[in-house]
């Protein structure tokens, strides 16, 4: 890959650079919640940022294209960043997708201590771990199996990308003053300066904002607005060609939640779940002990006669599956008592009362009344007549006109078919096993015959084969959104599989 200072020769050769620069500038954007007093012509410099968390969505030609999570803890020596990102963009001939996780340990006046990032480009995975000393940074490279150490000397002190948006602020600056930053630069793996010049204040939507300005890219502007409190507000790349945005948390996480599931191409990379070692025949397994580690320790366990879950130690939770199961474990549950109506009622994408939906129900069921057997005709039907395909969200009736959907598609559809024929039926979304890849996001349905039994309309499984684990249920945003909270951070090792 070329270094960052390679001349643009035509439109092409900008574009294509710029699509790393675009994930750089979700790296870049500052999370912290500053707080400093704007004149005309200066303000009062910042001793220290605010913790926390924010969410940015990223923008191609004002197409939603990626999105960046960036926390900010406290340490005893300094401050912690944590960056998680991804991004896919395509236009001019070409097509650039990547995928960040970065930690950066920095001092209290942001200067680099140590880093930790993975990057995947291009299908292309690279780790970097470093630290500084004094004049130079140790680090180790790990690029398709082979690892590399490197010493980079530098000069002066250096600062990790992700601070650049809010080093000025930390300094006595005002209108037209330039900055000049040594800045480690994760894809060059290199060192090098970076001028940032303040613009100037100015308002924006009614906002007082400062308008910074920095040399990232070669002959393409990169300018960023910042409120009077410090929140990074827009950052644009060639007025506005890439665009980074702040968003609201529940925006973002509906967003990620619902990209991952439905194998988006700009988050496959990023939201794949690494397992230690291949599962073999998945259609054909009985069982599967499966640990997930970095599992966030608020989002809730879900079990049934089917799945159990218990929490281990260090963020880490034990998954059991069994479809061997003995199927009056409904009277051990208490499910026969449970309230049946919210598995049989109408939603907005759930459209069990809609004269299709009904039509076509009766149609497939042919007067079939044993519950087990509807529901093997419906996720047959549902498998056979709707193709397989990457696409936005949509609801049932869309489906069916187009002959095709994405797995959501498939299991609103057949949720949809269920509740109108009467057997209670839930929406359920979690992860499955993917040969020769990993865990991927996915959804399918879970029908009470007696007993829940998962079932995937997608890949025409009664039962769904146990590599399906169940992390969320639900069809709405909201009831997607906490998977947003495991999207990138769990890993899978398997601990038994049964035949």
């Amino acid at each position: 890959m070329k270094s960052l200072s390679t001349t643009y020769r035509d439109g092409l050769a900008v574009a294509s650079r710029l699509l790393w620069p675009a994930l750089l500038v979700l790296m870049f954007l500052s999370t912290f919640l500053y707080s400093f007093v704007a004149s005309a012509q200066t303000f009062s410099p910042l001793v220290g940022p605010p913790l926390g968390e924010r969410w940015f969505g990223i923008y191609f030609n004002d197409d939603r294209t990626g999105f960046a999570h960036v926390t900010v803890k406290e340490v005893p020596t300094g401050y912690q960043v944590a960056s998680d990102s991804s991004v896919k963009m395509a236009g001019f001939g070409f097509s650039r997708e990547a995928s960040v996780r970065e930690r950066y340990l920095v001092g209290k006046d942001l200067s680099l201590k140590s880093f930790q990032v993975t990057q995947t480009i291009d299908g292309s995975p690279m780790e970097l771990v470093g630290r500084v000393n004094g004049k130079t940074i140790t680090l180790t490279v790990e690029l398709k199996g082979n690892r590399t150490e490197k010493i980079l000397p530098v000069k002066d002190t250096v600062y990790p990308p992700a601070v650049l948006n809010v080093y000025p602020l930390f300094k006595a600056v005002k209108a037209g003053t330039e900055l000049k930053v040594a800045m480690f630069d994760p894809e060059a793996v290199a060192a090098k300066q970076v001028t940032i010049t303040v613009v100037g204040f100015e308002t924006v939507n009614g906002s007082t904002t400062l308008h910074l300005r920095n040399d990232l890219y070669p002959f393409v502007d990169n300018d960023i607005w910042v409120d009077i409190s410090g929140n990074t507000l827009r950052e644009s790349v060639r007025d506005g060609w890439i665009e980074t945005r702040v968003e609201s948390a529940a925006d973002a996480q509906a967003f990620l939640s619902e990209a991952a599931i439905a194998k988006k191409d700009l988050l496959v990379d990023f939201s794949l779940v690494p397992v230690d070692r291949p599962i073999e025949r998945p259609a054909e397994l009985v069982s599967l002990t499966l640990e997930l580690s970095g599992f966030a320790q608020d989002l809730p366990l879900l079990t049934s006669p089917v799945q159990k879950a218990e929490r281990l130690e260090g963020a880490k939770v034990l998954f059991a599956i069994d479809n061997a199961l003995p199927r009056d474990a409904a009277a051990t549950t208490g499910e026969e008592s449970r309230d049946m109506q919210p598995y049989l009622a109408a939603t907005d994408r759930i459209l069990a009362d809609t004269p299709e939906i009904l039509r076509l129900k009766t149609e497939i069921l042919c007067g079939t009344e044993e519950p087990r057997t509807a529901v093997e005709k419906l996720v047959r039907w549902v498998a056979d007549s709707v193709e397989d395909a990457i696409t936005d969200s949509q609801s049932p009736l869309e489906t069916l006109a187009k002959g095709s959907g994405n797995c959501q598609s498939h299991a609103r559809l057949y949720a949809s078919l269920a509740r109108a024929a009467g057997i209670p039926t839930r929406y359920v979304s979690g992860i499955v096993y993917a040969e020769g890849k990993g865990f991927l996001y996915h959804s399918w349905a879970e029908s009470y015959v007696g007993y829940w039994l998962p079932v995937d309309p997608t890949f025409r499984e009664v039962p769904a084969n146990p590599t399906h684990i169940q992390l969320a249920e639900g069809d709405s945003p909201a009831d997607l959104a906490p998977l947003a909270a495991v999207i990138g951070a769990i890993r899978a090792r398997v601990v038994e599989v049964k035949y």
